[in-house]
């Protein structure tokens, strides 16, 4: 076991390269779960949290997650923007110090949030901070089948989710950008960084979310932004095809 903060880049490189070769899995949703469980066994000591969430139309969840959906937009009074193809960053794996963590239908908050609008993704601190430090213009969103038809791929974005102290940031409405506060001080979570990517002609993309109990800097951070290349690669035709959950 490993601490982020004194991390090699051998051990990033091992871990990579584990995650790359995971194999016989028929569902991304299982892939996700070993390559999660991999990157949390290596920093037990420093992860409290991490999960990974693909983008997924509305009309290829499954029931209990559209049902989700279903009652977060009817509560946002967004439902009239929700069609069969609008993205659902929805969770695929999970593994954490709690038990009940560590299986994405235990759930209750995050099981998938509908890209419905810039402006219901900006109404998300934490949400609307990663996306566009990954990159995403939240315009875009508004515009997303336009710019699919078009062809401009997912693939352009990446970049580093990066919050120094989850207790005290704030976005630049003066909103806490980890909303659970309950859960920061609970967990004594310190730093929380994340990546993404998209997956090459396809209109779906992958996030990777960390909450750390040690306080990092961004530069100890940094390297772990191509751990989601490996598992695009470890999933791709899954992630393409969209393959993504086992039936339930």
């Amino acid at each position: 076991m490993a601490k982020i903060s004194d991390s090699s880049w051998v051990e990033r490189d091992s871990l990579m390269n584990e995650i790359e070769r995971i194999n016989g899995a028929t569902f991304l949703e299982e892939v996700a779960q070993q390559a999660i469980t991999l990157f949390y066994d290596l920093f037990i000591d420093s992860v409290v949290l991490a999960r990974l969430f693909i983008t997924v139309p509305y009309g290829k969840l499954p029931p209990k997650n559209r049902s989700f959906v279903d009652t977060l937009a009817q509560s946002a009074k967004i439902s009239h923007l929700i069609t069969n193809t609008t993205p659902v960053l929805s969770l695929v794996g999970s593994r954490g110090e709690q038990a009940v963590w560590n299986d994405r239908r235990n759930s209750q908050g995050h099981v998938g949030i509908p890209m419905a609008s810039g402006t219901f993704i900006s109404s998300i601190p934490m949400m609307s901070r990663l996306l566009k430090q990954l990159g995403v213009d939240l315009s875009w969103i508004d515009e997303w089948d336009t710019k699919i038809v078009e062809g401009k791929e997912l693939t352009r974005f990446s970049g580093l989710f990066y919050v120094e102290e989850a207790e005290t940031a704030l976005d630049r409405h003066g909103r806490k950008i980890i909303a659970a506060q309950d859960f920061v001080k609970t967990y004594n979570v310190q730093t929380v960084f994340g990546t993404g990517g998209g997956y090459l002609r396809a209109d779906t993309f992958v996030v990777l979310i960390v909450f750390t109990r040690e306080k990092l800097s961004q530069s100890q951070v940094e390297p772990f932004k191509t751990l989601i290349n490996a598992f695009k690669i470890a999933t791709i035709e899954n992630g393409v095809e969209m393959k993504i959950f086992a039936a339930e």
